[in-house]
């Protein structure tokens, strides 16, 4: 009997200390690191939804069987804890590739293709793809292409893209002719089976170009590692009109500004070795000075 009483003691004393931590611990001050396209507010928000998160005992529980709640574009959440009542949610974004207009929203998907959530508005550096007939879209799947061909094309260009960080607001295709859009600018890619080549290329030349408010077409389908790159402006950049990137041919009405890695030249255009190159016609106007 005296070994029960015993038992019995050490077990309410067990329950009113559990109890009591549960509703007299809690957590009082909650900071987050990392993580870029949350806020902070939005972040504590979600992970502190729960009715009992604040208590200390039940989210610890709660972080050690990993139902931390998180939002669509967050991959996890780790936990630090500075003490029972001081907490920091350390945040890891999923890897956006690009999104897809679809029926007035914006569907985002991830390094592989799949889907991630849907937006009403556009998110700044992520890329539209436009021009593909697209079939159904489910959430936490791959989402599907009519042309099956084109989701390994749209896949490789959003990797190249995100991994040189290229400045690109749309990818848009004419078949399986490829055309980027940054800024006031067009490149015209063509069709291809890689694009390694080109979009390392344009890393440089993108920023440069979205830096000085240039706008005309980059004619890039014969493009080859070592080549200059040359834009092919109507003389207003800024204005804001976007000529169309498909294979241009010489017009005197036109100028045309190297903007490929390397020096520059203010009067005449030159290539990636600083070799001048003149004008192809007496017509021609001097090369936009897109210097530093």
């Amino acid at each position: 009997m005296k070994r029960i009483k015993i038992i019995a003691g050490v077990l309410l004393i067990l329950i009113l200390t559990v109890t009591g931590i549960f509703f007299f611990v809690r957590i009082r001050n909650v900071s987050v690191e990392g993580g870029r396209i949350y806020s902070d507010k939005e972040v504590i928000a979600s992970a502190m939804s729960d009715k009992y998160a604040y208590h200390t005992l039940y989210f610890w529980i709660e972080s050690k069987i990993g139902k931390i709640h998180c939002l669509p574009f967050i991959q996890e959440i780790d936990i630090e804890w500075n003490s029972l009542t001081d907490i920091v949610l350390h945040v890891y974004d999923k890897t956006i590739s690009g999104c897809v207009k679809y029926m007035g929203q914006y569907i985002y998907f991830d390094k592989d293709g799949v889907v991630l959530q849907s937006l009403s508005e556009p998110m700044e550096g992520v890329p539209v793809v436009t021009g593909v007939k697209f079939g159904k879209f489910t959430l936490n799947e791959e989402f599907q292409v009519k042309d099956d061909s084109l989701f390994d094309t749209i896949m490789n260009l959003s990797r190249l893209i995100r991994h040189y960080k290229v400045q690109v607001d749309r990818i848009d295709f004419e078949g399986k002719k490829v055309t980027l859009y940054s800024g006031q600018v067009s490149v015209y890619l063509g069709e291809k089976e890689f694009y390694d080549d080109e979009l390392a290329a344009l890393s440089s030349v993108l920023k440069k170009t979205n830096k000085k408010g240039l706008s005309g077409t980059i004619n890039m389908e014969n493009f080859h590692a070592g080549d200059r790159i040359i834009l092919k402006t109507d003389g207003n950049e800024g204005s804001g009109a976007v000529q169309s990137a498909e294979p241009a041919q010489p017009q005197g009405t036109q100028e045309s500004a190297d903007v490929s890695p390397g020096p520059e030249n203010s009067a005449a255009a030159q290539d990636v070795f600083g070799t001048e190159v003149p004008p192809a016609e007496d017509t021609a106007e001097p090369a936009t000075d897109i210097e530093e």
